[in-house]
């Protein structure tokens, strides 16, 4: 029924994914391994045609599920290429895994500030998948930097995009844009869907959105009440 959609605030899905980890057992790199697979999937089913994932990867946990992502592609048969957005000596735990995996895979990770962005414009639009993991829910201020750089090249190639989690710039509390926002075609988000993705600016950053519980338990829902039932 219409309006009937739980939506979360970023602390409470945090919530969700420590309750997850700390009473319920399941690793975090778990959880990270079935974002990615999900998103993967996801991703698949919509472009299946789909020859090259091109990875955007910032340092933070988003990062690792995008290297969870090209890893998956490239066990596939795709071609996978990783940008990696901000310094990898940053990426820690379950990232640090996600990146050990992706390389474990032989894929070649360049950083951001020597990735050949005129390669990335004479992508055949139909074979490459542009994979927005470069930001998470935990963004408060504006994107600046090689942030904001990566995501006005995103924005304007003529690729398809798919943000996982959330799109880069977007907040997941407001739905408003920080500073500048990945516009994705779709939208693969995890554990509680942010209500930041269904007001303001939320719908037209996200596009298509996909929802995966990661088989988190119902009995972890129980804990934390979402803040709206959504618009839906």
């Amino acid at each position: 029924m219409p309006g009937d959609t739980p939506y979360y605030l970023a602390a409470q899905v945090h919530k969700l994914d420590r309750l997850a980890i700390e009473e319920y057992g399941i690793a975090g790199f778990t959880l990270m391994q079935r974002a990615g697979q999900a998103t993967f999937d996801a991703l698949c089913r919509k472009w299946p045609n789909t020859g090259h994932a091109l990875c955007f990867c910032g340092s933070g946990n988003n990062g690792g599920d995008g290297y969870v992502i090209a890893a998956l592609a490239r066990q596939q048969g795709l071609q996978a290429t990783v940008v990696a957005v901000g310094s990898t000596d940053k990426l820690a735990d379950d990232a640090r895994l996600a990146f050990e995996m992706a390389r474990s895979a032989e894929i070649t990770v360049t950083p951001f500030t020597a990735f050949d962005t005129d390669t990335l414009r004479a992508e055949p639009a139909m074979e490459t998948v542009i994979v927005d993991a470069m930001l998470g829910t935990g963004l408060t201020g504006a994107v600046r930097g090689d942030t904001l750089a990566a995501i006005n090249l995103i924005n304007t190639a003529a690729l398809s995009v798919c943000a996982v989690d959330i799109p880069s710039g977007l907040c997941s509390d407001t739905g408003a844009v920080l500073g500048a926002a990945v516009h994705a075609d779709m939208t693969v988000t995890f554990i509680g869907r942010k209500l930041g993705q269904v007001i303001s600016d939320g719908p037209a950053a996200c596009g298509e959105l996909v929802f995966d519980d990661l088989a988190v338990p119902a009995a972890v829902y129980e804990q934390v009440h979402p803040v709206s039932p959504g618009p839906d």
